[in-house]
C-alpha cells in the first residue's frame, strides 16, 4: 500500500515541488541542483527508499557541499517516518 502511495506521489512531483520545499526550508538551490535532485528522485526513488548509498555518492560530486548536506539531513528526517519493513524491487 505505503509503495503505491509513494509512486503515485514521486509521479506527481515536479521541479517546482523542490523548489517550492527548498524554499520553505531556507535552501538556495541553482536551476541544475534542481535538475539533479529531480531526476534522481523520478528515476531511483525505490532505491534510494531501500539503498540510497550508491545514489548519495553519484549526487555529492554533482551538487554544492551545502545542499549535500540538506539532502543528507532531509532524507534521514523522512525516512525515519516511514516503515522499516519496505521492500521494493
Amino acid at each position: 500500500m505505503i509503495e503505491k502511495i509513494i509512486h503515485s506521489y514521486v509521479n506527481k512531483l515536479t521541479k517546482e515541488d523542490i523548489l517550492n520545499f527548498a524554499y520553505y526550508n531556507n535552501i538556495v538551490l541553482n536551476n541544475e541542483e534542481v535538475d539533479i535532485i529531480y531526476t534522481e528522485i523520478k528515476n531511483n526513488w525505490r532505491q534510494l527508499l531501500s539503498n540510497p548509498t550508491p545514489i548519495f555518492e553519484r549526487v555529492k560530486s554533482q551538487v554544492s557541499p551545502s545542499t549535500y548536506q540538506n539532502i543528507i539531513y532531509f532524507y534521514d528526517l523522512y525516512s525515519k517516518k516511514l516503515p522499516l519493513n519496505l521492500n521494493f524491487r
